[in-house]
């Protein structure tokens, strides 16, 4: 994950957990667990403040939702 941020310009926590690990297209519910940890350790790459990392996650758990089965 530190990976895609610093050399493959990911920017937002969708594109890491879509994109480059493909975890939100394999399995939604684990992605959503998972996003708490990803602003975590992205906001300390990319300097987000507090609203930044809410706003990523809010933005990321609306479109996380229409991949959740059942």
């Amino acid at each position: 994950m530190i990976w895609a941020v610093r050399l493959e310009m990911a920017r937002t926590i969708e594109d890491v957990l879509a994109r480059r690990m493909r975890a939100l297209f394999l399995n939604a519910r684990a992605a959503l667990e998972m996003a708490p940890a990803v602003a975590e350790l992205m906001a300390g790459e990319l300097g987000w403040d507090e609203t930044s990392t809410t706003k990523q996650l809010a933005d990321f758990r609306a479109i996380a939702r229409n991949y959740v089965l059942g």
